[in-house]
C-alpha cells in the first residue's frame, strides 16, 4: 500500500470515527496543515453522505462494489490490521447506507435526492483550516443543502458565521455554524447561487445571533475554496 493510499485510508477512518482518541487527535491536528489530507477527509465525508442519500432501506448489490472501489487497492503487502480496518470502513459505510447509525440519522439526515431524470451535479467540498481550527463544508447542488463540521474553533461568546465571496467581492452569509449540532440545512437563496467550484468561503466571528449588517463585522479566522468532489 502506497503512502497516498495509507493517507486516504486514515482520512476515511477519521471521517467514520474508527480511530482511537490519540489517533483521532493526531489526525485532527494534521487537518490544520496538510491540505491534501484535509481534502481527502472532506471527500470521504461527502461520499458517505452521498451513499446515505442515494439508498433506500435495502441496498442493492452495487453498494459493496461502490464501497470497495473507494478503498485503497490491496497489494498483498498490507498487514492484517490494516486489512481489518479497511474492512471496518466498508462495514461502517454499509451501516451508514442502511441508516442504522443513529447519530448520522440525527445530525446528518441526507437531503432528499434529486429526481432520477435530472442531471446530478457533483457535490462540492471545502476545508477551511488554520491555527483557529478546521471547518469542513459539503454542498449538494442538486438539493441546495449545505452541511458543515466545525472542529477546534474557540469562539467564546461570539457566533461562528460562514460566508461565500462570489466574483463581485461582496460576502453573502451562509448562516451560523454550530460545533455541537452539525447537520444538513438549506443554503440561503442568493448565497446558494454563488456556491460553485473555485469560489472562496470564509468564517468570521460575529456577535451572538450573527452579523447585524449582513457583512462580516468581526475577525475573519478561516478561508478556503470550494472544489468538486466528483
Amino acid at each position: 500500500m502506497s503512502a497516498s493510499d495509507e493517507d486516504d485510508l486514515l482520512a476515511a477512518e477519521l471521517a467514520l470515527g474508527l480511530l482511537d482518541e490519540a489517533e483521532a487527535a493526531a489526525a485532527h491536528d494534521r487537518l490544520r496543515h496538510d491540505a491534501a489530507f484535509a481534502h481527502a477527509h472532506a471527500r470521504w465525508q461527502a461520499y458517505a453522505a452521498g451513499l446515505a442519500a442515494d439508498l433506500g432501506e435495502t441496498p442493492p448489490a452495487r453498494v459493496w462494489s461502490a464501497i470497495l472501489a473507494q478503498l485503497p487497492a490491496n497489494d498483498n503487502l498490507v498487514t492484517s490490521m490494516r486489512l481489518w480496518r479497511a474492512g471496518a470502513i466498508a462495514a461502517s459505510l454499509l451501516v451508514l447506507a442502511l441508516g442504522i447509525n443513529d447519530w448520522q440519522r440525527a445530525h446528518f439526515a441526507p437531503p432528499p435526492p434529486a429526481p432520477l431524470h435530472a442531471a446530478q451535479p457533483a457535490p462540492l467540498v471545502a476545508v477551511l483550516s488554520g491555527k483557529a481550527g478546521v471547518v469542513s463544508v459539503n454542498f449538494d447542488p442538486a438539493s441546495g443543502r449545505l452541511a458543515s463540521v466545525v472542529s477546534g474553533v474557540d469562539a467564546g461568546p461570539r457566533a461562528v458565521e460562514l460566508w461565500v465571496i462570489p466574483a463581485d467581492g461582496r460576502p453573502r452569509s451562509l448562516g451560523l455554524l454550530s460545533q455541537a449540532h452539525p447537520g444538513w440545512r438549506r443554503a440561503p437563496g442568493r448565497a446558494s447561487a454563488a456556491l460553485q467550484a473555485g469560489v472562496t468561503l470564509a468564517v468570521s466571528l460575529e456577535p451572538a445571533g450573527g452579523s447585524p449588517t449582513g457583512l462580516p463585522t468581526g475577525p475573519v479566522i478561516l478561508t478556503g475554496k470550494l472544489a468538486s468532489a466528483g
